[in-house]
């Protein structure tokens, strides 16, 4: 079984939201978009929740406004839904168990579900939070009959296990740590093999302590003891400098690893990354401790404290991870190895936090191969952004970050990153950017290129206006610059038998255009550099108010505006 849809309402930062899960679901976003709280919700309804243990809190609640209290709050409710992706995919024991249950629904289709709510709301009676749990049919409404052993039959089988970001490998390779404690069991030890093993660490301990002398003064002032306290009738005082039961020595065995010089140290004395990847493949081999069980696995960043390099590595690894993988991440070198269709992207919009994704059929074959090569491997982290600004090139793309500087305006900030189409297909970003819910504004050229980019635009405005999401400000941008002030920077860079070939006079409009003509390419890129530097130097000065309009109406599409 694995989860494919769930409904959260009113749980933390989240008014409405729904969301569909794969196989493997990566959840991209900002902080405080929702990915953490989608992950609790499920931790709490299929892992913490009991038949009468209340395992949410005030602060669980969504609250509206800085008046608002959670005793006022709408309630919240978190809906999962268990489904075949294809008609037969559960066995027989699987679809016994829940009909015993009196859960499993057949939908129209075919195949079976099962759909869990969960409710909790403030009671006035009581003047404590109430918490309500049950099985729905297809019309969601609440089935009769189900006993408490339904929901823990549920969180039985789906064995919900959550990894978070804060990975203390102090903590997790503790004795108790839930993940290390099962490898220290000696439960499946032979009773002879456990009497010898126990019978030499004693043998051991003695050596240690016969060779040590200064035990000996211990050992005789602490039996004095005896004469205040009566306490054993045999040795009052015995020293284990190793210990001598089995139980004993496993709840101090630590895993060391080796460095570079080949010295073995302590895992919790290594790097902060050595140290959670560490701790998730500890997570990896615990997993394995039950072949025949199928969890859901949840891990907060499994990038946090990794080199880009060693990130990329890391997916496949986790990718290998038993069963249903739900992965939080703000790691761009990780979406480089993650399939499109898996992303969900949460994002706060003037309804509150939304998902996105992209639709299976939206993209061509030949739009994937674009996608991925442009941007997915190589640029993974333009999906994070808020508001891509969409240039034609290169010099546009220097451009643009550097009038924003001169302006004293941070497009990090505002989470505006300036995307270049020419190699693409600005058809391709706008189609990306739509499904994924990332704002959007293309700065396109006044010339013949026009003819392509215009008709593209216009099919993805998705009920947006042309204005909000196109403008072609100048002929090209190096005809822009050369007329604003910039023609010295260029003229390094122009070969005099070009400079020849001008035929216009400085005075005429149209010079600055055959000139931009006649620049080789190479120059424009080049130079394209030397101006950035320039117009940040100059500062407001040196924005013409055709780039600082682009840029306040990008700023303003990050922001909601």
């Amino acid at each position: 079984m694995r989860v494919t849809d769930v409904r959260i309402e009113n749980f933390r930062g989240i008014k409405q939201l729904e969301l569909k899960f794969d196989e493997i679901t990566v959840l991209i976003g900002e902080n405080n978009s929702g990915k953490t709280a989608v992950l609790d919700a499920l931790r709490l309804c299929l892992r913490d929740l009991g038949p009468r243990r209340v395992v949410f809190d005030a602060l669980d609640f969504h609250l509206s406004d800085a008046d608002a209290e959670p005793s006022s709050a709408e309630p919240i409710r978190i809906e999962i839904a268990f489904s075949e992706q294809k008609i037969g995919e559960w066995n027989d024991q699987l679809t016994g168990r829940l009909l015993r249950d009196g859960i499993l629904q057949v939908g129209d289709d075919g195949r079976n579900h099962v759909l869990l709510r969960v409710t909790c709301k403030y009671d006035s009676t009581s003047q404590d939070f109430a918490q309500e749990w049950s099985f729905l049919n297809p019309n969601r409404e609440s089935l009769t009959n189900v006993g408490p052993q339904a929901l823990a039959g549920i969180q039985q089988e789906v064995s919900y296990f959550y990894l978070t970001a804060l990975r203390d490998a102090a903590r997790h390779f503790d004795a108790n740590g839930p993940f290390w404690r099962p490898f220290l069991q000696n439960t499946q030890l032979e009773v002879e093999k456990k009497t010898e093993i126990e019978q030499k660490l004693r043998e051991v301990n003695e050596l240690v302590v016969d060779s040590h002398a200064s035990f000996g003064q211990v050992r005789t002032a602490l039996s004095q003891v005896q004469n205040v306290i009566p306490l054993a009738s045999g040795d009052v005082v015995s020293i284990e400098a190793v210990p001598g039961r089995m139980f004993d020595m496993l709840a101090k065995a630590q895993i060391h690893l080796g460095t570079m010089t080949e010295a073995k140290i302590p895992v919790g004395r290594h790097g902060e990354g050595t140290q959670s990847l560490a701790v998730l493949m500890l997570f990896s081999a615990f997993l394995k401790l039950s072949p025949d069980r199928d969890p859901i696995v949840a891990l907060e960043e499994p990038e946090a404290h990794l080199h880009p390099s060693a990130v990329r590595a890391l997916w496949h690894l986790v990718h290998d991870f038993s069963g249903q993988k739900l992965i939080s991440t703000h790691s761009g070198d990780l979406l480089a190895e993650t399939d499109i269709h898996h992303i969900r992207r949460l994002s706060r919009t003037s309804d509150g936090v939304s998902a996105f994704q992209i639709p299976a059929d939206l993209l061509s074959d030949e739009e994937k191969r674009k996608f991925n090569y442009h941007i997915r491997l190589a640029r993974g982290e333009l999906l994070f952004a808020r508001c891509w600004l969409l240039v034609e090139g290169e010099t546009e793309a220097w451009i643009y970050p550097a009038a924003a500087r001169a302006l004293d305006q941070d497009l990090h900030r505002e989470g505006v990153r300036v995307v270049e189409y020419r190699q693409t297909d600005v058809g391709l970003l706008t189609k990306i950017a739509n499904a994924l819910g990332i704002e959007w504004y293309c700065v396109g050229d006044d010339d013949t290129e026009r003819r392509n980019t215009e008709p593209k635009i216009k099919e993805n405005l998705s009920g947006a206006n042309e204005t909000d999401r196109l403008v072609f400000p100048y002929i090209d941008i190096e005809t822009h610059l050369l007329g604003n002030g910039y023609d010295t920077i260029y003229a390094p860079f122009m070969p005099n038998q070009n400079l020849s070939k001008i035929e216009k006079q400085p005075s005429d409009p149209d010079y600055w255009t055959e000139y931009a003509k006649n620049l080789p390419r190479r120059a424009k890129t080049h130079a394209a550099a030397d101006v950035a530097v320039e117009m940040e130097q100059r500062g407001v000065q040196g924005v013409t108010k055709e780039i600082r309009d682009v840029l306040d109406k990008v700023i303003s599409l990050a922001g909601g505006a």
